[in-house]
């Protein structure tokens, strides 16, 4: 099976530094499309962009998730044809039953058809922070709590109000197409 190599972050705030880590109301996180077989590039960059509203981040995807496409996606690609090709393949929120802030995972293409997508850590004020999960566009997410794909792992079939067991234990996710577990 291939991932893809990305990573999302947000830094915690000064104020509440020894508190619980707090993040934005949303942000956004691209991933590429992986078929099946191929290898994992090791270069992907980290491309994450925050907002202050749910809203505003889906149209940011919506748009094509302008600046941040042509980032994962170097050999060019106009403003036109990015707006057709990105899509929202998976949400977390740091709160049960899709409450909290929520991080975005988003790919180039159609969805999880014949495609993975893998997050191999979630950075700060994402990890171990996530309480609910869901896929997206014949996506289910697998949960795991250990980096890397490692460890115990819940698979969202597409929605988990709760993680159970692994409630703000995930550190990292594959979103897989429909039908297949982690």
């Amino acid at each position: 099976m291939a991932l893809t190599a990305t990573l999302a972050f947000a830094a915690p705030s000064p104020a509440l530094a020894s508190a619980e880590p707090t993040v934005p109301a949303a942000c956004t996180v691209g991933g590429v499309a992986i078929p099946d077989g191929e290898p994992v590039p090791d270069d992907i960059p980290t491309v994450v962009s925050c907002f202050d509203s749910v809203e505003a981040a889906e149209q940011f995807i919506e748009d094509g998730a302008p600046g941040d496409y042509q980032q994962l996606h170097p050999e060019g690609v106009s403003a036109r044809a990015a707006a057709a090709a990105t899509v929202t393949v998976g949400k977390i929120w740091t709160g049960t039953s899709r409450s909290g802030s929520v991080l975005l995972h988003w790919g180039s293409g159609s969805g999880c058809y014949g495609v993975t997508f893998g997050f191999p850590s979630l950075g700060s004020g994402w990890t171990n922070n996530v309480r609910s999960a869901e896929g997206f566009n014949n996506c289910w997410s697998s949960q795991y709590d250990g980096t890397s794909y490692t460890g115990a792992v819940l698979t969202c079939a597409p929605y988990c109000s709760s993680l159970g067991a692994l409630a703000a234990k995930t550190s990292s996710i594959v979103y897989r197409p429909v039908g297949t577990f982690g």
